[in-house]
């Protein structure tokens, strides 16, 4: 089957990608391959991607790559000279870099991973990464089943119209806009203040019955849930509605025959009894990002540096029951879980203790500065939005021994998995700003509004409500930053790095806090170092169900078991931002900044007892987004499904409760 473009596109990078790997590990089984000398440009369409003839046999490296100015027949010299970088925990095997010869050779092997290597360094170049993906989910699954056409139901228009406009208010309840920046937009440290400017200004929204947190700086950090501090956050399974959790295993219990069910048709068996599911929806948007990339534990940076961590969750919800025999619907459930945290390298490496036993404390013998022009940039944007109907309008006739009537259980999700590979180096020096933004925005709507009327058998089991709203964000650091001034020497060698030096003074790679190692690997960066994450998730579930019995003339439900499950559903957003990097001293030759927020809020209709929320007002703003003239207003002191939809017999909305 032929693929679209874009899964083309996908599988052609991930070709790529698997080649790059192979290059990178000098595998001795590659077969051999040439290319032109003079056609160096990576092009998969046109040309082979390597820069070279290599022959890798017998563990010997021999290349046959020759410049244009060299005789055709150059014989090798006896013992080329090269010095390579010493493992760490090795001793130094010079105490000098000296540079080699002009007549000795230079032997060079370009990988596509980003390494090179010569016969004065091991040079490892990392890559910027920029990636943007947009994933988007849509289901209509409005399904009529008539069997007489008798019921008077309502036009699922209307609830698809109030959907999108609780969508559009919620949308308002959001406290920071999600950050969006390129190369184009001007110096990136200017874009990343006003952010930090829009974090510090940030307020709550006046809205009636919203309810909301805001923590800032140290008060952000830990497990939040709906505002408040907790050890350790539930897992999903637990918080799934009891119809969506899987059953337990038990023995099963012999039931008495009644010569009709007890048999195995097949695949599509009923259970006995009568069941009726409308609910039962799972929509899920979930994301992580995953980055173990460019770090050093020592950082100098010639201008600002600034890291920011966002979390914004709005859970809102409409719900209410209408059931012919007043049966209470099961409460429901609306959380908002943020979990921030930086944790020391240190403290989660096990061999940490044990680093420098083998070592001695002398200072590198030996240096190579890796320059890289321009801005590094690792940028993540994910955004992901799911928009869902289940409408279902329902007669209901039992005219068997078992019956099942299915129109909900849908499942719909957009999932994004990203890894994130970079180089760790023992310095890096930084001309411009340093960057690291983090910010995950997610916004949950349910509307749940449920009829049953009509003959309903006397002992059947209505569920309604039961709903799960979850919003649950983490953005956790391996690494910790600290601050400190920067030394003379460090300021001077990156002033002679941006004047086009190739290398460091001994002072600055000699330097104490380098002490133990052997060999320093730097990396100088002209531009900017800029990390972010950037996770926006959106999902609007509308499951307003109407349910009418129909008296059924052979009684078949009499004496057997009937359910009807009309809520039940799980609305989910889950994102994870994870950075493992290296505790790292840095040093800023202007302002340093970090700021973390985390805002938290609910706007609950839930007149359902228990555990109901009733809003009386709503301010104007939010009264704005409701279509005109569209829901009558009810008494004040009328909870539950009380108001008049134009054109309608039905009371389907208990929106009149934010408009009394």
């Amino acid at each position: 089957m032929a693929l679209d473009r874009i899964s083309e596109e996908i599988a052609h990078f991930a070709g790529l990608f698997h080649l790059e790997i192979e290059a990178s590990k000098l595998r001795l089984d590659y077969e051999s391959f040439r290319v032109k000398a003079d056609e160096t440009k990576l092009d998969p369409l046109k040309q082979d991607p390597f820069a070279g003839k290599h022959d890798l046999k017998e563990n010997k490296l021999k290349t046959a790559s020759k410049a244009k100015d060299q005789p055709e027949e150059t014989p090798p010299p006896a013992a080329p000279k090269m010095a390579v970088l010493a493992p760490l925990d090795s001793e130094p095997a010079s105490q000098s870099a000296a540079p080699v010869e002009a007549d000795a050779p230079v032997i060079s092997i370009l990988s596509l991973a980003g390494i090179t290597i010569t016969g004065t360094m091991v040079e490892i170049m990392p890559n910027s990464i920029v990636m943007a993906i947009a994933q988007t989910a849509f289901l209509a699954d409005n399904d009529v089943l008539m069997f007489e056409g008798i019921a008077d139901f309502t036009d699922p228009a209307l609830f698809l119209t109030l959907l999108q406009d609780l969508g559009e208010l919620a949308q308002t309840l959001t406290l920071i806009d999600p950050w969006i920046w390129g190369p184009g937009d001007g110096d990136v440290l200017i874009a990343a203040k006003k952010m930090a400017e829009t974090m510090a200004q940030a307020e709550a929204p006046e809205v009636e019955g919203l309810t909301t947190v805001i923590l800032r700086g140290e008060d952000a950090e830990g497990i939040i849930i709906n505002g408040a501090r907790v050890d350790e956050a539930p897992t999903i399974e637990d918080l799934m509605p009891t119809f969506l959790k899987p059953e337990e295993e038990t023995e099963e219990t012999p039931i008495a025959s009644d010569g009709v069910t007890d048999h195995d048709p097949g695949p599509f068996a009923v259970d006995p009894g009568h069941a009726v599911v409308t609910g039962g929806n799972r929509v899920i948007n979930e994301t992580v990002l995953k980055s173990v990339w460019v770090d050093a534990p020592v950082i100098a940076v010639a201008q600002d540096v600034l890291r920011l961590d966002v979390i914004s969750q709005v859970n809102l919800r409409i719900e209410a029951s209408d059931l012919a025999d007043q049966t209470a619907p099961a409460p429901s459930t609306s959380l908002n879980i943020a979990h921030l945290e930086q944790t020391s390298s240190v403290a989660v490496d096990k061999n940490a203790g044990k680093m420098g036993e083998n070592q001695e404390d002398g200072l590198p013998s030996f240096w190579n500065v890796t320059r890289l022009e321009g801005d590094l940039m690792l940028m993540n944007w994910v955004q992901q939005h799911i928009f869902t109907t289940d409408y279902d309008q329902v007669e209901v006739k039992f005219s068997g021994a078992a019956t099942y009537i299915g129109t909900g259980e849908n499942l719909v999700f957009n999932e994004t998995l990203i890894l994130n590979l970079g180089f760790h180096y023992d310095l890096i020096m930084i001309g411009g700003g340093m960057v690291t933004l983090n910010q995950i925005t997610q916004v949950n709507v349910l509307l749940d509004q449920d009829k049953v009327d009509g003959a309903v058998p006397a002992g059947a089991s209505l569920h309604a409500g039961d709903n799960l709203q979850l919003n649950t964000a983490a953005i956790t650091t391996t690494g910790k930053d600290s601050l400190s001034d920067k030394p003379d020497h460090f300021s001077q060698a990156m002033n002679d790095l941006a004047n086009g030096a190739k290398t460091i003074s001994a002072d600055v790679a000699q330097d104490a806090m380098f002490a133990g190692n052997a060999a320093l690997n730097v990396l100088y960066i002209s531009g900017d170092l800029i990390q972010t994450s950037v996770i926006e998730q959106f999902n609007y579930l509308g499951d307003s169900d109407q349910i009418h019995f129909i008296q059924d003339m052979f009684s078949s439900a009499a004496g057997s078991e009937v359910t009807v499950t009309s809520g039940s559903n799980a609305q989910i957003n889950a994102a994870s931002i994870v950075s493992e990097g290296l505790d790292s001293t840095v040093m800023a030759g202007g302002e340093a900044y970090s700021d973390a927020l985390i805002y938290q809020a609910e706007l609950i209709d839930d007149c359902a007892p228990p555990a109901g929320v009733q809003m009386d007002k709503l301010a104007n703003e939010a009264v704005a987004f409701l279509v005109d003239d569209m829901i009558a207003p009810a008494p004040v002191d009328e909870c539950g499904p009380g108001i008049q939809i134009d054109d309608s017999p039905g009371t389907v909305d208990v929106m009149q409760t934010m408009l009394a």
